[in-house]
């Protein structure tokens, strides 16, 4: 009877896991839904005059962030155009920042913030949203899921101390030696 209750237990963690999993996906497709209305609109005052292109550029399309529709637009008549100047502006600093293409392999570390917070994740943000939705993993199979899901190419003492420094959100399991299973690693 133990077997069966374990099988048990182990389909309802499977079916758990499925459920968050399609939550997720969820979450991404309203995220892609708002972005995709925000570049709409973009793309209408791209279209308009000059009080919409500047809208355009207050609202951040540069990093992905989308426009909202609450900003107010300056009649054309009010627009001053100021005299040209060989230093660029902040906006055209910001916007050519943001669109810069990369060549070659991903940087991490200090050479790359932006890969540290990856939209606004940290990194235990992103092991523990992993471990939620594939637990009882060893370091390495998490480094690998990682790198898919995240793009973080990371070392094994790096996520090994994330995981050892939190031990409020992450449980281990013992190692079986007998079995040659390593330690894995859970969300609480």
């Amino acid at each position: 009877m133990n077997s069966v209750d374990t099988f048990y237990k182990r389909l309802r963690d499977e079916i758990a896991a499925v459920e968050e999993e399609i939550q997720s996906h969820n979450q991404q497709v309203e995220a892609l839904t708002k972005r995709l209305e925000g570049l709409k609109r973009a793309n209408e005052l791209f279209d308009s005059d000059q009080a919409a292109i500047g809208e355009l550029l207050q609202s951040g399309i540069a990093d992905g962030s989308g426009t909202t529709r609450e900003m107010a637009t300056a009649p054309t008549a009010k627009i001053q155009k100021a005299p040209p100047s060989p230093k660029p502006t902040a906006a055209h600093k910001q916007l050519a920042r943001n669109t810069q293409i990369s060549r070659g392999k991903p940087k991490t570390g200090r050479d790359a913030p932006a890969a540290r917070k990856n939209d606004g994740l940290t990194r235990l943000d992103m092991i523990a949203a992993v471990l939620r939705r594939h637990p009882r993993r060893s370091v390495r199979e998490l480094i690998a899921l990682l790198d898919k899901e995240y793009r973080w190419k990371s070392s094994e003492s790096a996520v090994t101390k994330n995981l050892y420094t939190r031990r409020d959100k992450f449980v281990r399991t013992q190692p079986d030696r007998s079995a040659n299973r390593p330690v894995t690693w859970s969300l609480k």
